[in-house]
Formats: C-alpha cells, sequence, structure tokens
C-alpha cells in the first residue's frame, strides 16, 4: 500500500519563460498524479525545503501509525480466531481420547466379570447395580430402595469393589468430555461472533485505516502547496518592490538629466543672443565659457554613467 503523494516544487528562474512552458507541461502531464508548483527561484532557500520535509515526514509517520495500528488490530483479531480454533482442535482430540480410555475401561469392567465368576443377572452383579445408582444420583425403584436398606450395613465385595473404582475413573472422564464439549461451544460462538461483527462494518480496519492516512497525506499536500504559494508570494512582493525601487531612482535620474539639458539649452539660446550685439573678442570670451559649459554637462554625463541609450533602456525595464 501507497499512502504517500508526489509534489513537485519547479524552482526555476521567474524570467526564464522556457522554464515556465516546461513545468506546465509536465503539470498537464501528470495532473492526476503530482502537484507541480512554479516558485520562483528558490534554490538556496533551505528553510523552506526544510520545512516541506518535515511536514511530508510528519504526514508519512502518522499515516503509517494509523496503518500500522489497523494492521496490528486485525492481527491480533486473525490470532485470537486461530487461537480459538487450535483450542477447539484440542479439545476435540481430548475427547477422542477419553472416550477411548472410557471404551477400555468398560472392557477392563466386563473381563472383570469373567475373572471374579458374576453373571448379569447375579445377586451380587444387581447389588452393584443399586449401588452405582445410589453413588450417581440415579431414582431407585420400590425394590431397589429395600435391597439397598439391607446392603447399606454389609461390606462391598472385591469384585464390587474394583467395579465401583472403575465406574469412578469413566465417570471422572465423561465429566471431563462435558466440560470440554462446553468450551468448544462456547469457542465456536465467540468466533461465530467475531464473523458476523466484522461483516457488518462497512470496511475492514485495515481499508478505514488506509482511506484515513489517505487524507492525511493530502492535507499535507495542500498544506505544502500553500507554504511553496506563500513563499512565492514573498519572493515575487520582494523583487517587485526592488524593481519599483530602480525604477524609481532611474526616474530622478531621469529628470535631473532633463533638467540639465534643458538649463544647457537655455545658456545656447542667451549666447546665441548676446553674439549679435557683441564685438569679437567679447564673442571669443563667450565661446570659451560655452565651450566650458559643454564640458561641465558631459562631466556630469561621464560620472553619472548614463547615455541616452541607457536612459532609454532604462525606462524600458522600469515599464515591464
Amino acid at each position: 500500500m501507497r499512502v504517500e503523494k508526489n509534489i513537485t516544487v519547479f524552482t526555476g528562474d521567474t524570467r526564464n519563460e522556457g522554464g515556465v512552458d516546461k513545468a506546465q507541461r509536465n503539470d498537464s502531464a501528470q495532473e492526476k498524479k503530482n502537484k507541480t508548483i512554479f516558485a520562483g527561484d528558490l534554490n538556496g532557500d533551505f528553510n523552506l525545503r526544510d520545512r516541506i520535509q518535515q511536514k511530508k515526514e510528519d504526514a508519512r509517520k502518522q499515516a503509517m501509525k494509523l496503518v500500522s495500528d489497523a494492521w496490528n488490530s486485525e492481527q491480533a483479531i486473525e490470532d485470537d480466531l486461530n487461537s480459538r480454533r487450535r483450542h477447539i482442535k484440542e479439545l476435540e482430540q481430548q475427547n477422542e481420547g477419553m472416550l477411548a480410555e472410557i471404551k477400555d475401561i468398560e472392557k477392563q469392567q466386563e473381563d472383570l466379570k469373567g475373572v471374579y465368576g458374576v453373571a448379569d443377572d447375579s445377586q451380587e452383579q444387581k447389588d452393584l447395580e443399586i449401588l452405582r445408582k445410589r453413588k450417581y444420583g440415579d431414582e431407585l425403584t420400590k425394590e431397589e430402595t429395600k435391597r439397598y436398606g439391607e446392603i447399606a450395613s454389609m461390606e462391598p465385595t472385591e469384585y464390587q469393589l474394583r467395579q465401583l473404582e472403575l465406574d469412578g475413573l469413566a465417570q471422572d472422564k465423561r465429566l471431563q468430555i462435558e466440560k470440554n464439549e462446553q468450551g468448544i461451544i462456547v469457542e465456536n460462538a465467540v468466533i461465530r461472533g467475531t464473523k458476523q461483527e466484522l461483516r457488518g462494518l462497512k470496511r475492514s480496519p485495515m481499508q478505514d485505516a488506509t482511506a484515513q492516512a489517505q487524507k492525511i497525506m493530502e492535507a499535507a499536500s495542500d498544506e505544502i502547496v500553500g507554504m511553496v504559494m506563500q513563499d512565492a508570494k514573498e519572493h515575487l512582493d520582494e523583487e517587485q518592490a526592488e524593481r519599483e525601487e530602480k525604477a524609481e531612482d532611474i526616474k530622478e535620474q531621469r529628470e535631473e538629466q532633463e533638467e540639465i539639458l534643458e538649463k544647457r539649452q537655455e545658456r545656447e539660446e542667451e549666447l546665441e543672443e548676446l553674439t549679435e550685439a557683441l564685438p569679437m573678442d567679447e564673442m571669443l570670451k563667450l565661446e570659451d565659457a560655452k565651450t566650458d559649459l559643454q564640458q561641465e554637462v558631459q562631466n556630469i554625463v561621464d560620472k553619472m554613467k548614463l547615455v541616452a541609450e541607457d536612459i532609454k533602456g532604462s525606462m524600458v525595464d522600469a515599464s515591464i
């Protein structure tokens, strides 16, 4: 029996579209067996991996304990039934042996008649029957009661003593046989009752435990999905915050660059107006000042390490 469910955590780069497509294709192929979760770049997130492994291990232990307990319970019931069956067989074998011993005793009693020369219709044999009835509580006739009054004060003959002794042995075995038969009846009743009770169950303890174990593994799987999705959300939120922060920086740099370019344009326009009204020597001085301004602007651009293409590229990244 398998109670574990597979959970695949795809840990590729969120910017790799090929990885996403591949994960989705794998998910479609095995969606009935596995749960595939794309959770961004989690390769270095050992904490999440440890928590997932711990959750799976805890669920597995709980599920296996249910199944193991159910198996042990069913095995205990089966062991008890087998033990009762063996006991019944032992009692039956004991009864067979004691019945054979009783037959042997009866044969010895029959042989004693020949040894002592006692006939079945002799008075000694009749008196023996009366003594037997009296000993074992059987009802006596009027004649037997009267005769018992006569022989009660008499010592039994040796033949009668040996016969009564063998009677005692046979009676003990008959009583044991009756006791064994009662034991067989009880054991069979318990076996029938147990089987009837098991048949009355919708599912066996093992089947019920297996179903519960499956639910435990499914619940753990759902919890793991939630853990991974939450972790992925946190990662994506962090990445989004970083992108927004970078976009804000790029925006500020762009605004600063635009302001510098605007000032440069204003200065150039002012210079052009002045050149029209100034003599040549003054114009040369202004031209030098213009060159100095251009150099200053270029230095600022170089210092920021930005060019127009970089600014445009940053804007594209920011919009993404």
